[in-house]
């Protein structure tokens, strides 16, 4: 069992990380942050990722989420569930003028993968 997201720090711009679980909102682990709410931060995604499921459920898709990316005028916010746990994504905040959103995107699969709960 992994669940280390250490890797994530390395992404260029990184500001935090952190393993939810979407089910309850509660973070898992964490990685980073400083400043910034990354508990808060958890609860409020897993709300996104819950409103993506209903609308998509609403709409008679049955297609997963594979990435949700919110962009911000000074942020770049990726969530990404696990292929093997659906209910738990890895949440990445990045500063937007220090990252390349090709690459974050690529490492944060990377991670993702690499983790099992």
């Amino acid at each position: 069992m992994s669940n280390d997201i250490a890797k994530t720090s390395e992404i260029a711009g990184f500001v935090g990380a952190c393993l939810v679980d979407s089910d309850t909102g509660l973070m898992l682990t964490s990685q980073g942050g400083g400043k910034f709410d990354l508990e808060n931060a958890a609860a409020l995604a897993s709300e996104v990722m819950a409103a993506q499921r209903r609308s998509a459920a609403g709409l008679g898709q049955d297609d997963a989420v594979e990435e949700m990316l919110i962009t911000l005028a000074t942020q770049l916010h990726i969530l990404r569930p696990l292929d093997q746990a659906p209910n738990v994504f890895l949440y990445v905040i990045l500063d937007r003028t220090k990252s390349n959103l090709g690459m974050a995107r690529l490492q944060v699969r990377q991670v993702a993968a690499s983790l099992s709960l």
